[in-house]
């Protein structure tokens, strides 16, 4: 491991990205998270739109979609806009964060508390070592109180705020490369869920531009974001970084039931 923090941050940023990523697609996609969200009336894709954007408050489609980054606009606004009004934003948010509790306490019940609280400890100072520049949904996230969690809630928490973070920092690595996002989620490889599936279900329409001359560039977006997100991890010392990492490994294998 390097002594220079920036270096260090970036290389775990590197090191633990697509696991945190993954551990959190996991509970979004969970069954039990589509329920939940049907019992608070925002069913199907309504609860990832309302419960995900919920911390942004009652803001215009655009706006979401703009945080979103991946979303064809158009697609989206439909979507966001058959929300009940009755269904406030902050409401959807702690609804969405509770079935993510709800499923950690089922996939991470093998895994002590002790280990649970240290994981979520050291995730809670990357993000708060983090700048809100890197975007809206992680600042809103990360500000947004959600109480009465036991510790693997607060993992599912802390990462999801650190998810967030990597995303943002991904779009902005997509955007300064020059890509469009429709064109980076084509010329992302399918095992990573990219491609024209991927594209379809974040709306946009039909046919597709050729991005096989793009691929290349997937590496140096990949790289980018590292750096983009890597200053905050650089608050963890090298030995914190080791037992950060071992948990993150362990929690994201969990989730994949492996």
């Amino acid at each position: 491991m390097t002594d220079a923090p920036q270096d260090r941050g970036t290389a775990t940023a590197a090191r633990v990205g697509l696991q945190i990523m993954g551990f959190g697609s996991t509970w979004m996609l969970d069954p039990g998270t589509a329920a939940a969200g049907e019992e608070a009336g925002l069913a199907g894709r309504l609860f990832w739109a309302c419960g995900r954007g919920g911390v942004l408050g009652d803001v215009d489609a655009d706006v979401v979609a703009a945080e979103y980054g991946f979303v064809e606009p158009g697609g989206f606004r439909a979507l966001w806009e058959t929300r009940p009004r009755t269904v406030a934003p902050a409401d959807a948010a702690t609804a969405y964060l509770r079935a993510g509790a709800a499923w950690g306490a089922r996939v991470l019940a093998a895994e002590s508390a002790e280990d649970l609280t240290e994981l979520a400890v050291l995730a809670e100072r990357v993000a708060a070592a983090a700048s809100p520049a890197i975007g809206g949904l992680f600042a809103g996230w990360r500000a947004f109180p959600v109480d009465g969690l036991d510790p693997a809630g607060r993992v599912v928490r802390a990462l999801h705020v650190l998810r967030e973070h990597r995303g943002c920092a991904h779009l902005r690595a997509v955007l300064a490369s020059g890509l469009s996002p429709l064109e980076s989620i084509l010329a992302l490889a399918e095992e990573r869920g990219g491609g024209p599936a991927r594209a379809q279900r974040f709306f946009w329409p039909e046919p597709y531009p050729d991005v096989a001359h793009l691929a290349g560039r997937r590496a140096e977006v990949e790289a980018l974001t590292d750096r983009i997100a890597g200053p905050a991890y650089a608050v963890l010392g090298d030995a914190e970084v080791e037992r950060f990492a071992e948990l993150v490994g362990r929690v994201h294998a969990a989730a994949r039931g492996v």
